[in-house]
């Protein structure tokens, strides 16, 4: 298995490099934090020499969200070039990877609207499809852009179906039918109020502090 020193010693030869991304343990986050976050992550896959590498990006106002989130994406070694630890010039070949394929394209998307757009850049089956059709996430992002009508629309699809569910994801449901209310009833000042809230809670809990920022959400900013 990939080991914790072989991950801190790529990471702080990155880091060093850049002076927009701080190490926690076996991933690095872009800063600041202001409503998405955008990480890369070593996986300690079962074989010691061959580690996998991936860019993760989600909005921070999810109430059950987690830095690995659900829509993280590979990046790829070159094939011509070293691909395990033990072969000579593995180091420079993952950073230069991790670079082109993952920092280059997360430091594009530091806004809501970024976030989405960006997710086509590269083959991002999962992120694209966590973000475009999980009814949740569609009202959470739809909602901080101020798009309400939209917001508004999905949540009376789904409003009473954490009803016919007794597991996952019905916290996720309840919370949307929670945000989705608010959205209907026009409550914008209640509305942003809420995602703070799970924004704060996202960074406290993923020990995000050091680089989140609080800004006010697109729906604030609208007249």
């Amino acid at each position: 298995m990939t080991t914790k020193k072989q991950i801190r010693a790529l990471f702080e030869q990155l880091a060093s490099r850049h002076d927009d991304i701080i190490v926690r343990g076996p991933i690095i986050i872009l800063k600041p934090m202001r409503h998405v976050y955008r990480a890369i992550s070593i996986e300690r896959s079962s074989s010691a020499d061959y580690p996998g590498f991936n860019w993760h990006m989600g909005h921070a106002f999810n109430p059950f969200g987690s830095i690995y989130g659900f829509g993280f994406e590979p990046i790829w070694l070159s094939k011509d070039g070293p691909r395990r630890w033990s072969e000579p010039g593995f180091a420079e070949a993952a950073i230069t990877a991790i670079e082109h394929q993952g920092l280059s394209m997360l430091r594009r998307a530091g806004t809501i609207d970024d976030m989405v757009l960006t997710s086509g850049e590269l083959c991002a089956p999962r992120h694209n499809g966590w973000l475009n059709h999980y009814e949740p996430y569609r009202i959470h992002i739809l909602a901080a852009l101020g798009r309400f009508d939209e917001a508004a629309a999905i949540y009376e699809q789904i409003k009473e179906w954490h009803l016919r569910m007794t597991s996952w994801p019905r916290p996720a449901f309840e919370k949307a039918t929670e945000l989705g209310a608010l959205v209907t009833a026009g409550d914008r000042p209640a509305v942003a109020a809420l995602l703070h809230q799970w924004e704060e809670e996202f960074a406290t809990k993923n020990d995000l502090l050091p680089v989140y920022e609080r800004t006010p959400f697109p729906l604030e900013l609208q007249p």
